[in-house]
């Protein structure tokens, strides 16, 4: 499924030079279910910014991502080419990248990352679950130093690794697999194939508010 999926969402951002698309995704499965992000990704389609699923800061952060998608490729590409994609000084420098996007913690902007070809998971509320950790585990306040974000990254990246970014894209898609709020993705090759859609259709709602 990772092989299929996750690369070609990474191929489609390259392609297009690209981030928006994957960032408005990732802030649409903030607080609800993936089966849920088409619709949203509709409304954003027919409402611009004031569609009622970019509810708290997610109408900043997807317009922080239009604006400024050029920047956020190009530093990602920029990334790449001076650590490759399993550094995780490397790693690093992208989730700070996209903790910068209002309404992305360091999990969603590991989403990001992972969805761009980093080796790195979303250790969401399911996987935290999974390893039996709290969620205070992913938590950075907006007050701690850039030192202490680098750190606790980098224990995060080094879990991540342990098992590795398709380990984990694999197991949790088939971990969600319909339950309550995934009830028409019944499969984990569903669940992961739906990503690309979602993906696809979130660029085409991003390149109407440019």
């Amino acid at each position: 499924m990772y092989n299929r999926d996750a690369i070609e969402i990474k191929n489609i951002a390259k392609y297009k030079n690209s981030v928006c698309g994957i960032v408005g995704f990732t802030l649409s499965t903030i607080q609800a279910g993936l089966q849920t992000c088409t619709g949203q990704a509709e409304k954003v389609i027919q409402h611009g910014l004031k569609a009622n699923c970019l509810w708290g800061l997610k109408d900043k952060g997807l317009e922080y991502a239009i604006k400024n998608d050029a920047y956020l490729y190009q530093k990602t590409m920029h990334i790449v080419d001076q650590y490759g994609y399993d550094s995780i000084e490397g790693i690093t420098e992208v989730i700070l990248l996209f903790m910068q996007v209002p309404n992305l913690g360091m999990v969603k902007a590991s989403f990001v990352a992972q969805m761009l070809g980093f080796n790195v998971s979303c250790l969401d509320s399911h996987n935290l679950k999974r390893l039996g950790l709290s969620a205070n585990f992913t938590k950075i306040p907006a007050t701690m130093t850039d030192t202490g974000k680098r750190k606790k990254i980098k224990v995060y990246l080094e879990l991540c690794q342990l098992e590795g970014t398709e380990y984990w894209w694999n197991t949790w898609c088939d971990y969600v697999a319909g339950n309550t709020a995934n009830r028409s993705l019944p499969t984990g090759d569903i669940v992961s194939r739906f990503h690309v859609e979602c993906v696809n259709l979130w660029y085409v709602a991003c390149e109407g508010l440019k």
